[in-house]
């Protein structure tokens, strides 16, 4: 367990981290870039990561595991270090946006898809324990940032990112080698059968409509301290780190509350309660207000994460979890990335980070999980 652990870790864990880069490069690398081009490196780290299932749920269920988490590991840590000397907007989506991206989507799915066939009794727990290390990463990676960056340069924080993450994949690479995931015949991009359950068409729509908001907040919550809240910078960093602790916590209830948060209808009541939170982000006037809700959305959220994964074993016919579980995975991540690609720059666009403006970020990822809520 503790191999996909770190494997999440070290990918997803980067975008969860995004929001200290994008407060960076605001202030400083990207000052010529409005906020909605710059959320687009974000979005489209975010976009790729989950869009790539599509393509890479069915090559797992072939059994190249290993080909997948190998490459998508060494271009997320080639990403990250072409980063580091990247002066320009272009460069910097190419390396961090594409790069990062397709390389997390590599990494991502194989490790969700493993867990889930590995286990069957105990399955809330293992996923939130898998999914918790992204917002560990999300903890990590904006201090280590923020701390060095003013010491030591961009340049030098970025590749002590990548050499992190270069040594959490390496060690998942020594746990998980013996494992071996069995061949099967290969499988078409897209179960057919699954396009014919009302059910699971309902949730691919919710997960899609979910993910047009979830990074909202997470991509703007340095910004909002300091240019609404007018708090110090280290003190942004740190909301991030914060809202990513309480993520971490949330992903676990689902497996330590299974009789009560591993159900199908947990899912939409978790989508409204967290849609609930961001609108209260609305009212947030003050420091302690906004600790509140940075806490309180990372759990709601964390929960809601860990439930979209749950559903796809939940609502699979019986005996089809482990045969198409890598199709169906990637079918549901594939929009949840179309939710992402389109929802964050909505967001940005609507957003003035210079004049302190943001009500229609606040508006657009609270009302989003509202319309999935109805949905579901």
């Amino acid at each position: 367990m503790g191999c996909w652990r770190l494997l999440t870790h070290g990918g997803r864990g980067i975008i969860n981290s995004f929001g200290a880069y994008q407060e960076y490069y605001s202030s400083g690398l990207l000052d010529n870039s409005s906020a909605s081009s710059i959320s687009w490196i974000g979005t489209t780290q975010g976009f790729l990561m989950e869009a790539m299932g599509l393509f890479i749920g069915p090559v797992f269920d072939s059994g190249y595991f290993h080909s997948l988490v190998y490459g998508g590991s060494l271009l997320v840590v080639i990403g990250t270090m072409v980063l580091s000397v990247c002066t320009k907007y272009w460069q910097v989506f190419l390396a961090q946006g594409l790069c990062v991206g397709i390389g997390t989507g590599m990494v991502f799915v194989p490790s969700v898809s493993v867990v889930t066939t590995a286990f069957s009794r105990r399955r809330a727990i293992a996923i939130g324990i898998v999914s918790s290390a992204s917002s560990l990463g999300g903890i990590i990676y904006p201090i280590v940032f923020r701390r060095l960056q003013p010491r030591i340069g961009f340049a030098w924080a970025t590749r002590v990112v990548g050499f992190i993450a270069l040594a959490t994949f390496s060690v998942a690479f020594a746990a998980y080698h013996p494992y071996r995931v069995k061949k099967r015949t290969r499988r078409s991009l897209i179960d057919r059968e699954a396009l014919r359950e009302p059910a699971f068409m309902v949730y691919i729509v919710a997960f899609l409509t979910l993910c047009c908001g979830y990074f909202v907040p997470l991509f703007y919550i340095p910004s909002y301290a300091i240019s609404h809240l007018g708090t110090s910078s280290d003190m942004a960093f740190y909301l991030l780190a914060v809202a990513n602790a309480g993520s971490l916590v949330g992903r676990l209830l689902p497996g330590l509350l299974p009789h009560w948060l591993a159900r199908v209808e947990a899912f939409p009541v978790a989508t409204a309660s967290t849609g609930l939170i961001v609108l209260l982000w609305l009212e947030v006037k003050n420091l302690g207000g906004f600790i509140a809700f940075c806490v309180m959305y990372g759990v709601s959220s964390g929960i809601l994460i860990t439930l979209a994964t749950i559903m796809v074993p939940l609502l699979a016919p019986a005996g089809m979890v482990e045969e198409r579980i890598g199709t169906r995975l990637g079918m549901s991540y594939f929009g949840a990335g179309i939710g992402i690609l389109i929802g964050s720059p909505i967001a940005g666009a609507m957003t003035d980070t210079s004049a302190g403006d943001f009500v229609g970020a606040q508006g657009w990822g609270g009302e989003r999980r509202y319309w999935e809520e109805q949905h579901c």
